[in-house]
């Protein structure tokens, strides 16, 4: 009896942990978009060098998978910039290496220097837009995206 008693105190313990990491996440993928401020959105140009796939620490989202460009601008510095999950923006920057693009990002605090997540991509003068006026990402379903 007091071996399920423990047992059961144990699953009461680990549900209440799961539930406060769930809260947690949710908080900071939505923190973008509830501070006062908006990250100010700079624009970047420069050479498509490499894209990466792969597991990212900084996502706020629920993707395994993440894409990344690497841009190298005129100067020679190389930045690494956040577009989303792999499966929602990878058709929109396939086939880049080599070439010119413009980027419109932003940084936050929770990023190394020289990381940026994208807000807008041009490329031959197309323009994709990945998230709107208050960078909320256009595969989110939030009531929140204008």
């Amino acid at each position: 009896m007091k071996l399920l008693i423990k047992a059961i105190g144990f699953m009461v313990l680990m549900l209440l942990g799961t539930i406060t990491i769930v809260q947690k996440e949710e908080k900071e993928r939505m923190a973008i978009n509830k501070e006062k401020t908006i990250p100010e959105v700079i624009e970047l140009k420069g050479t498509v060098t490499s894209l990466e796939q792969g597991p990212c620490k900084f996502t706020n989202g629920d993707s395994i998978s993440g894409t990344h460009i690497f841009l190298t601008t005129a100067d020679k510095k190389t930045m690494k910039i956040h577009l989303g999950p792999t499966s929602e923006v990878l058709k929109f920057v396939e086939n880049t290496n080599g070439k010119n693009m413009v980027i419109k990002a932003f940084h936050t605090n929770k990023l190394p220097s020289g990381h940026y997540v994208a807000k807008e991509l041009v490329i031959n003068n197309n323009i994709t837009v990945l998230r709107n006026d208050v960078l909320l990402p256009f595969w989110t379903k939030s009531k929140d995206r204008s």
